[in-house]
């Protein structure tokens, strides 16, 4: 009897066959990559904190905390009471430790290109530790300023702390040859304000060699040196030499560069500054909220902050500091024991070098008959389903969670509390999708196929970052060299089926260099995104996966399922553990804002909110009349719109703005104005009616950046400005229009406290319910209107 022919994709052996031993090796290399991804991740954690009593001439976290027990006790935002006294906690501790601090007092006009103009009166505190023979000074920077809705005990009490331990570090050890500059700037918060009044007045920034800036964008996790300034190989270098618990790499390096983001590093680099930037971000819900405080702060991630600070300050204070640039390095820590770098320079001989691997074992496997076109292609096309499938399915998933939990919402930031669960539920379901995928695509296309398919990806992802983003390029180089170099191992074997330890052994160098560089950077990028941004880290554990899972073939028949069942099992295991914690509490506070309104000109006010619905707090501010309007007595031609509320007026004196002068020429008119707060409020806003062409400014005698003294914002107004710790006598401006005709200004002062209303006490936040992290919250706003 005939048999009957059927069109097949040859199959070629796997080196993994469904056997019972073939089972025992695929276990045992899954259990390899659950332990080199545990190990890669718990790698990532900062060192132990150390006690106060230990030596004095080590950073201690134990006597660094009581500086952050100090400064993060209450929020002290430019202009309030609260940053006067930490101000002067900071002078006296300065003093305490043996220098002399000085207060740069100044106005700043922000350079930046937003919308209104910011502008504020800054107090830096600067101090200097001489050095016996300096030959450029050494720069350590943090900001003392937090912002009005949290005490800022990391962001960045964390920092100054920093700051002030490593002095006192520095201090009981052998004298520097450098001089080292403390630099405590202020409003960074709200603009980077304090280093641009650094670096555009201080007499001393001429001599500083290298920036060292410490933040924290949440209050837990590694201090990752995540910034550089630009040539910088011989800072890398000097940074691999001395650090004993290195986090860094050359992807945030380059992904920072692309992001609007700043911090005061920013403003150092744009004048012609080197530098290193450093912080840490876990618990990111914590974030400029009431929870950034002395108790919820991770010691150990000060600690990490400290080990940096102390070591590369008497590193770089003991090197010559006038020649500190070269090109720029690749560079990431293995495991955070060392740090790997090396010129960049070196990417497009190393893509090179792999290019040619790659074909090289393509070729090689045509030849032995272990490669098939189609098969590669299936491949390929197995890992793009797998990437399209995983992320597609999350996103739908947190949607359908988002909906379930619509409490989410009320997080100002996106992420939850438990999000940690999200992402390992959202892994296993990444994996069960990714493993189902290809065991549908075993059926045709043997291992190796899968293999080399997947690996095409990763050559395209490898010649993407050589060409855009070099510092990105070691992801894929020491990714693929050893797994090219173990498939070249394969093709060369003259065995189409070897003993289960060399399968391992051959595994082992395909697989796990990947898991430990892309399982920290997973965790990282997961974090840094939150857990709104899932369904695209996720895309990038499926990329992962499509080097592993080919790999492991664990079984036929009633075992092949095992992997993607159990995953998929897991999966709905977490989401449920994640929705059975999703509940608010004193320990993970809801978040709202509420905000008084008085419009000086018609004597009506309003309770308002940047939510979109009241909560047990905030219903008492609202009625069954609230609606959702734009306020454009307080926000003039901004399209922005707020819940509101008709409230009881309170007598409250509205900000004054004084003629003193007016100059009129054909060309326009001058106008010079003095504007006060007879609230001395901390912050004041002034908007100049669309009408009016504003072509020069000048506020108490310095000048705005051309390009933005006259230009519209996107909403179409002419001329806005926030100008911040208002002085009791007023700022003065000078406006330049191009018409001779009348000018109409709104100013609107902001204080960080509601009103106190006779006859009406309202109740306190619940232990459950803290301010949202924006600016508006818990603040009492007052508009007047003038014509000139």
């Amino acid at each position: 009897m005939a048999v009957p022919m059927t069109k097949t994709i040859e199959r070629t052996p796997s080196p993994t066959t469904a056997t019972g031993k073939s089972r025992l090796t695929g276990l045992a290399a899954l259990l390899l990559v659950a332990l080199a991804a545990c190990l890669s991740v718990y790698r990532q954690s900062p060192p132990a904190a150390v006690a106060a009593s230990a030596p004095p001439a080590e950073f201690a976290s134990g006597r660094a905390m009581k500086y952050v027990q100090s400064i993060g006790q209450k929020p002290h935002p430019m202009g309030s009471q609260e940053h006067t006294v930490v101000r002067d906690y900071i002078l006296r501790e300065l003093s305490a430790l043996g220098v002399e601090p000085e207060v740069q007092k100044t106005t700043v006009l922000s350079k930046r290109d937003v919308t209104p103009l910011v502008a504020g009166s800054v107090e830096n505190i600067i101090a200097t530790l001489k050095g016996t023979g300096n030959t450029k000074a050494l720069l350590l920077a943090a900001h003392y300023d937090s912002v009005p809705s949290g005490p800022g005990a990391s962001d960045d009490g964390s920092g100054v702390a920093t700051l002030l331990e490593t002095l006192r570090g520095l201090k009981a050890g052998t004298p520097l040859k450098n001089d080292v500059i403390f630099l405590f700037t202020d409003g960074e918060e709200i603009g980077l304000l304090g280093a641009e009044g650094f670096v555009d007045e201080h007499p001393v920034v001429g001599d500083v060699g290298l920036v060292l800036n410490f933040e924290a964008r949440g209050t837990a996790g590694p201090s990752y040196m995540y910034e550089t300034s630009e040539g910088n190989g011989w800072l890398i270098e000097e940074f691999a030499k001395v650090v004993p618990r290195p986090v860094t790499n050359s992807l945030l390096f380059e992904v920072y560069k692309l992001l609007p983001n700043a911090t005061d590093l920013s403003i150092f680099k744009g004048a012609g500054l080197a530098g290193l930037n450093f912080a840490y971000i876990d618990q990111p819900t914590y974030y400029h909220t009431q929870l950034d405080n002395p108790r919820t702060i991770d010691e150990r991630s000060l600690q990490h902050q400290g080990s940096y600070a102390l070591a590369l300050t008497r590193h770089f204070g003991s090197l010559d500091l006038r020649t500190n640039s070269k090109a720029n390095a690749v560079y990431f820590d293995l495991l955070g024991a060392f740090v790997v770098r090396y010129p960049a320079s070196l990417v497009v001989p190393l893509t090179i070098l792999t290019v040619l691997l790659f074909i090289a074992v393509v070729v090689l496997g045509y030849k032995r008959r272990r490669l098939t076109f189609s098969g590669m292609m299936l491949g390929f096309v197995a890992l793009l389903l797998a990437m399209i499938a995983a992320g597609l399915v999350v996103m739908l998933v947190w949607r359908l969670v988002s909906g379930v939990h619509s409490e989410y919402a009320a997080m100002t930031y996106g992420d939850t509390y438990n999000s940690k669960l999200y992402l390992v539920g959202f892994i296993a379901l990444t994996l069960a999708i990714t493993s189902g995928i290809y065991l549908l695509f075993g059926r045709r296309v043997s291992v190796l196929n899968l293999w080399v398919g997947a690996i095409i990806w990763w050559m395209l992802a490898l010649i993407l970052t050589t060409l855009l983003l070099p510092g990105a390029s070691y992801l894929f180089t020491w990714t693929l060299l050893p797994g090219l170099l173990s498939l070249l191992l394969l093709m060369l074997s003259t065995r189409e089926e070897s003993p289960a330890w060399k399968r391992l052994a051959v595994f082992f160098v395909g697989a796990v260099p990947s898991v430990i560089l892309f399982s920290p950077l997973i965790l990282t990028l997961f974090i840094a995104l939150n857990v709104t941004s899932s369904a695209l880290v996720m895309v990038v554990v499926a990329l992962l996966l499509g080097l592993i899972i080919p790999q492991v073939n664990l079984a036929d028949g009633m075992y092949k399922w095992l992997l993607p069942s159990i995953s998929l099992l897991l999966c709905v295991g977490f989401l449920i553990a994640a929705s059975m914690t999703s509940k608010f509490d004193a320990s993970h506070p809801r978040q709202d804002n509420v905000f008084y309104a008085l419009d000086g000109d018609r004597g009506q006010a309003v309770w308002a909110s940047t939510g979109s619905n009241t909560d047990e707090w905030t219903s008492q501010f609202f009625s069954t009349k609230m609606e959702t309007i734009e306020m454009p007595a307080f926000f003039p031609g901004r399209p922005w719109k707020f819940l509101t509320n008709e409230a009881q007026v309170v007598s409250l004196a509205p900000p004054q703005i004084e003629l003193r002068s007016d100059d009129r020429t054909e060309a326009g008119r001058t106008l010079r104005l003095n504007i006060t707060s007879a609230r001395q409020a901390p912050v004041l806003s002034l908007y100049v009616d669309a009408e009016t062409e504003v072509r020069g400014t000048l506020l108490n005698g310095k000048p705005f950046k051309q390009e933005t003294a006259g230009a519209k914002n996107t909403a179409g107004n002419s001329w806005a400005l926030r100008y911040y710790a208002l002085p009791a006598e007023g700022v003065e401006l000078v406006l330049t229009s191009k018409s001779a005709q009348p000018v109409r200004i709104t100013a609107v002062d902001q204080t960080y406290e509601l009103p106190s209303i006779p006859g009406t006490p309202f109740k306190p936040r619940p232990a459950g319910v803290i301010p949202a992290p924006h600016p508006l919250s818990d603040s009492t706003l007052v508009s007047k209107s003038f014509t000139f």
